[in-house]
């Protein structure tokens, strides 16, 4: 496999965002216009959303280039997707925060497209050292992001609490790919899967290197018990950067983690350890989660304890696929593709509700959950929108978070978790209280003070995009799920000769 000059296409929407990122640095040097500079990032997108869409449209089956260690399929697409929603909505939503806050319009909106550049790569990676060259160019951005608010101690003390515990995954991680490397000779993923072949069952160095690597990319995800960095890093970040970490890092480590199962064929061996390690951190990751965000009097800290919550019910999804894949891969891939359709619906929620967060901390200062105290009152729309959000994060029909929940738990009950299933209903059940309870705030007590709060525009249009995606997204469920599938099955595609 050689390297040819249209090889240079298919890296078309990394190299879009890392040459944007730089002229975005370029101009920060010229002037200290924040509408200039958020204006270039948020335009700038269009381009590489321009490449994305046109490889998802005519691009059929999976493209590899650079030895195999690029792979661009449906299921990179998919992500890449996200990832550019994702950079669009946090740009608009920081717009404001920045300028009051941070004080770094150019070092912000560099850092974040950085970080996006590292999560494209994460998704459409098919060899371990790439993987974990894309998780540090991810990561480096996001600790230096999670310290910007230079004013603030707890804003320093998050960043060298995210640096420490990133590093110290980041080697828990590699390590396990160092084990995967011993036993096969190669760090090829699909190398990986032919080789895991001829392995037999009980092989301890297999289970071992899964562990690892579990914990490693359960940092990104947050799922207990590497989800200590989150509460503390989430309250001490500046409110975008914390959304950014709540949604990018989480759909990029799951995109990783979900190519390294599946494609790298790691649920070739010792199945059961793997499904056992996984199944458990399910459940202790949504029971922990929903019951210690329930009791959080800081919005910040609830919607990070709400974060790891979310990571457990995605999890019940890829337990589901990995338990099914030697029986079915046809119907494990049908987990897989609930699972890119909660991440989506996911994203977006969460999204909108950081939305509602950011613009209170704006026009209050204030990040206490009865600093929403009648908030209906004062500014309706925001209200109204991240009312919405946080009614699908909760799964309340019939918004698309209940019908992301319908479809990740049909599918693992179906492919016979349905322990699980049972769990993540109770706790869902759980998160109705603390989801509520900011509703409650928001539209029933009478406000600390009186007088309209005026929503800025970017806010505005931030919560009223992410409002309205949700609601889209409930009408188009089917299309969404059509467009997730081919994704979903491409993982399998070559280990299944198709």
């Amino acid at each position: 496999m050689s390297f040819k000059p249209s090889d240079l296409y298919l890296l078309a929407p990394e190299i879009s965002v890392m040459l944007l990122a730089l002229v975005v640095m370029a101009v920060d040097l010229f002037t200290k216009k924040r509408i200039v500079i958020a204006a270039i990032s948020l335009v700038g997108l269009i381009v590489p959303a321009a490449f994305t869409i046109a490889q998802a449209i005519t691009f059929s089956g999976t493209k590899t280039a650079f030895f195999g260690m690029l792979v661009v399929d449906q299921y990179s697409l998919f992500f890449q997707v996200i990832f550019l929603i994702i950079a669009a909505v946090i740009v608009l939503a920081s717009y404001d925060y920045i300028g009051k806050y941070v004080h770094a319009d150019g070092e912000f909106y560099a850092l974040l497209l950085f970080s996006v550049v590292g999560m494209m790569f994460m998704a459409s990676t098919g060899e371990l050292i790439t993987i974990y060259i894309a998780l540090e160019l991810t990561s480096f951005p996001l600790y230096v992001m999670a310290g910007l608010i230079r004013s603030d101690t707890k804003s320093s003390e998050a960043a060298v609490k995210y640096v420490l515990l990133g590093a110290m995954s980041s080697a828990i991680l590699l390590y396990g790919f160092a084990l995967l490397y011993g036993l096969t000779g190669t760090t090829d993923l699909q190398g990986l899967a032919q080789t895991f072949k001829g392995f037999s069952n009980g092989n301890l160095m297999v289970i071992v290197a899964d562990v690892l690597i579990i914990a490693g990319f359960g940092f990104k995800i947050s799922a207990v018990p590497f989800h200590m960095w989150a509460p503390d890093i989430y309250e001490g970040a500046p409110t975008p950067a914390t959304a950014f970490f709540s949604v990018g890092s989480k759909a990029a480590g799951f995109a990783a983690l979900i190519r390294v199962l599946i494609y790298g064929g790691l649920w070739q061996v010792d199945l059961v350890p793997l499904v056992v390690v996984l199944s458990i951190v399910a459940a202790l990751t949504m029971t922990l989660g929903n019951f210690v965000a329930a009791v959080q009097t800081n919005i910040k800290r609830m919607m990070a304890y709400s974060s790891i919550a979310q990571a457990g019910y995605i999890l019940v999804g890829v337990v589901g696929t990995l338990s099914m894949a030697p029986k079915s891969p046809a119907a494990a891939a049908t987990g897989i593709a609930a699972v890119l359709f909660f991440i989506l619906v996911y994203v977006v929620t969460n999204l909108g509700a950081f939305s509602g967060i950011i613009a209170l901390a704006n026009l209050t200062g204030g990040e206490k959950i009865d600093d929403f105290r009648g908030l209906w009152k004062r500014a309706p729309l925001l209200s109204v929108g991240t009312a919405l959000c946080l009614l699908s994060l909760a799964g309340i029909p019939p918004v698309a978070g209940f019908f992301s929940k319908v479809f990740i738990f049909t599918a693992a009950w179906q492919l016979g978790q349905q322990w699980l299933v049972v769990v993540a209903l109770l706790n869902s059940i759980v998160s109705i209280v603390y989801y509520g309870r900011v509703i409650k705030v928001m539209f029933f007590d009478e406000p600390q003070k009186e007088g309209r709060l005026v929503t800025s525009m970017s806010l505005a249009t931030s919560i009223t995009l992410a409002s309205a995606s949700l609601l889209v997204l409930t009408v188009i469920v089917q299309l969404v799920l059509n467009a997730a599938n081919p994704a979903a099955f491409h993982l399998f595609a070559s280990l299944t000769g198709r």
